[in-house]
């Protein structure tokens, strides 16, 4: 059981990227009769008192039927540590901790999201890692998280991995992961068509462009 209420919990979902290997825009992607963001959304809102939408200046979000708020980047093509950042500072006179998701992370599940919250106590972030590789956009921070993002950022320095560098973290493996959810979602993020396809099978999904 987490230690960390609802009430004090917020998630933020990246949606500014260009999705140049995917060839097309992800939010909009269709999963069964949801958006890609519509389904990370839903599965997400039960967990957090309120969904953040970070887009990109010029990206259109589909509409969904569910309460959430858009923070557009600050400046164009900032990039999602900054984007992240300020998502930290928005929610950060009510929320102390957030999960930060892609908008690609259709198999998120609500037991993986709980997972990263209950780690975080005593932490700045909870991060899983695939392959030995940190995995940012599937993570949890709080708000003292934002101190030392700053200073990287302010150095010049937006490349994300850079900016989750100093934190105090708690990582995840992925045999964690497998305890609560044996596809393990929250590393099956959506890159490319193939990745797609993929991640539609492990849902029990048609593909839509399929005869």
């Amino acid at each position: 059981m987490t230690t960390l209420p609802r009430s004090e919990r917020s998630a933020l979902i990246v949606c500014g990227g260009q999705s140049r290997r995917m060839g097309q825009s992800k939010p909009h992607l269709p999963f069964g009769d949801e958006t890609m963001l519509e389904r990370v959304v839903r599965i997400v809102s039960p967990t957090v008192d309120e969904v953040v939408l970070l887009t990109g200046k010029v990206i259109n979000i589909p509409d969904i039927p569910y309460a959430v708020t858009e923070l557009p980047d600050r400046v164009a093509g900032q990039g999602p540590a900054a984007a992240i950042y300020e998502g930290l500072k928005y929610v950060t006179s009510w929320s102390t901790a957030s999960i930060v998701l892609g908008c690609d992370l259709p198999l998120v599940t609500e037991a993986q999201i709980e997972l990263l919250f209950d780690r975080l106590p005593n932490h700045e972030a909870v991060i899983p890692r695939f392959e030995g590789f940190p995995q940012p956009l599937a993570a949890a921070y709080t708000n003292q998280a934002m101190d030392k993002m700053e200073e990287v950022l302010e150095s010049g320095n937006q490349r994300l991995l850079d900016c989750i560098q100093p934190l105090d973290t708690c990582w995840v493996e992925p045999e964690e992961l497998a305890k609560v959810d044996p596809n393990q979602g929250l590393l099956l993020n959506i890159n490319t068509p193939e990745a797609y396809r993929r991640a539609l099978q492990l849902a029990g999904l048609p593909h839509p462009w399929d005869d």
